[in-house]
């Protein structure tokens, strides 16, 4: 037995992230009984939820087994080079998510050095340097936010 995270959504806006207790050799999943209880009060009154469990940086989705329990089909053989990649963009785990963030906050002093590099290195304030200078400080703040948002998190 293993300690898993899921995410479940629903479209009324509730999400409720829990850790369940996931068989890895057959991928049924225990609930707790929390979240038994809000799963069986919320289908009574909306749609179903996106139901989704976090495995060695997969996201797999969560369905219901004939017997009324939970489980999911874990993946057999590792993700080839590329997906692998992609599915850590995609689904980046907390840290993961930081790291970045902490990157585009580089990305964004690096922006903005450049612009007074470059300002002081201009011989004449034409249209297309003043231009340049502009998209260098706008670079730099979008990069800057993006990274802001990206420190949000759980």
């Amino acid at each position: 037995m293993k300690l898993a995270k899921v995410k479940v959504e629903y479209t009324g806006g509730t999400t409720s992230t829990e850790r369940v207790t996931l068989d890895p050799e057959t991928g049924k999943v225990t609930l707790p009984p929390r979240l038994q209880a809000l799963l069986k009060t919320m289908d009574e009154s909306e749609c179903s939820p996106a139901f989704g469990l976090y495995f060695d940086g997969f996201v797999l989705p969560v369905r219901v087994l004939a017997d009324g329990s939970y489980g999911v089909d874990l993946p057999t053989e590792p993700q080839a080079g590329f997906r692998r990649l992609m599915n850590s963009i995609t689904y980046p785990s907390k840290d993961q998510r930081q790291q970045n963030a902490r990157y585009l906050h580089t990305l964004s002093a690096a922006s903005l050095a450049g612009f007074v590099g470059f300002v002081h290195a201009a011989s004449t304030p034409d249209l297309p340097t003043i231009a340049e200078a502009v998209s260098l400080i706008v670079v730099g703040v979008i990069l800057w936010y993006v990274g802001f948002l990206a420190m949000k998190g759980d």
